[in-house]
């Protein structure tokens, strides 16, 4: 571990370039590969959000795009600014960071630049005290430490991905069911491996799913804890059903102590998953000043007349010039009830948490648990 500047609450220790975007990514953008027929829609995306900026143009969709792209552009300042002034990218944890920013794969970018919003969240937002330089189970690296008086709290952020579907060739309007908890379990598994035993330790989640893990927590539920099911015995010889009744099945990381095969998972009956202490999940939301009016407002015909001109406001007032967009934050923390180290549940007051509460796991803001 190399040797480091005095810890301080929140960040603030090493001082951050004037222009965090421009030290990173530089001058020159290469336009040329928004062109580029192998170029995917996120790195179109990215190099569109750097390139944001100067005035809106006349046409009010081109304005309202680039307003959007703007308004990622600056939470993504924000959250290098952060990154550089907890040393985040000095030496060669810095380099690899650097590399991962700057990359044409879009898994590597969204990995660093979850690892930077995590930081922003953690000491730019709550001024926590942070640092770069973790180790974890095995002497891995682990993204950062949260440094307090009771001990340390090691980090680790992943992004789990899953591209929306698009709709078939002709059609612009589809339906699909999806369930992407398996993504979340898999951070699960791989975060646990690389933890140890000795310290509370947090899993930062930066997903980017097809729904969102603070309007829809069903799919993080089932990941870390398990799901209800309808269950009835079968009589097959006088072919015939029992009363069919709900049961909630542990299998969720953070509550499953069976194998597959029945075996138990650990000799102690206890789960496996006891080196996570808590998950943060942390979600971007873009946030208008004037947002777009919902169009099927208008669909019902008995109303579309009396409520045309408030529509018709709303609608050009997002348009205007006077529309402002930026990135506002959802953020979700769950705690392991069977966790080796428990972090404390005042630290995280600000935000909704599902807590054990009696023998049962319940939301602090009231969200009702469907699983």
């Amino acid at each position: 571990m190399s040797e480091t500047k005095a810890i301080k609450a929140g960040y603030g220790r090493y001082t951050p370039p004037q222009d965090p975007l421009k030290e990173i990514f530089g001058t020159v953008m290469p336009v040329d590969l928004m062109e580029c027929p192998t170029a995917s829609d996120q790195l179109r995306f990215r190099l569109e959000v750097l390139a944001a900026s100067g005035p809106d143009p006349s046409d009010k969709y081109d304005a309202e795009r680039l307003r959007v792209r703007k308004a990622q552009k600056a939470a993504w300042e924000t959250y290098l600014h952060t990154a550089f002034a907890c040393g985040m990218f000095e030496g060669t944890k810095g380099d690899d960071l650097r590399a991962r920013l700057t990359s044409i794969d879009d898994a590597n970018f969204r990995s660093a630049m979850s690892e930077c919003e995590a930081c922003w969240l953690l000491a730019g937002l709550m001024k926590l005290p942070v640092d770069p330089y973790a180790q974890g189970r095995g002497h891995k690296n682990l993204e950062m430490r949260i440094m307090l008086p009771e001990g340390d709290i090691n980090v680790e952020v992943k992004a789990p991905f899953r591209e929306l579907p698009h709709p078939p060739p002709g059609k612009h309007v589809f339906t699909w069911e999806g369930d992407d908890s398996d993504k979340v379990a898999q951070c699960l598994v791989a975060a646990n491996k690389q933890f140890g035993d000795g310290t509370p330790n947090i899993l930062v989640v930066v997903p980017i799913l097809r729904t969102r893990m603070f309007s829809n927590r069903d799919d993080l539920i089932r990941a870390a804890y398990g799901q209800t099911k309808v269950t009835f015995q079968v009589n097959p010889r006088a072919r015939s059903f029992g009363a069919a009744e709900s049961r909630f099945f542990p299998e969720g990381k953070f509550l499953e102590t069976m194998k597959p095969g029945g075996r138990p998972l650990k000799p102690d009956g206890l789960p496996a998953h006891r080196r996570i202490s808590a998950i943060l999940c942390i979600e971007e939301k873009l946030v208008e000043r004037y947002p777009h009016p919902d169009p099927l407002f208008l669909i019902d015909e008995e109303i579309r007349d009396a409520i045309w001109p408030a529509w018709k406001e709303a609608r050009d007032l997002h348009f205007s010039k006077d529309n402002t967009v930026w990135i506002e934050h959802d953020v979700l923390v769950l705690h392991n009830p069977h966790a080796y180290h428990t972090v404390s549940q005042e630290m995280w007051a600000e935000f909704p948490q599902f807590v054990p509460v009696g023998d049962r796991m319940e939301w602090t803001d009231g969200y009702e648990v469907r699983v």
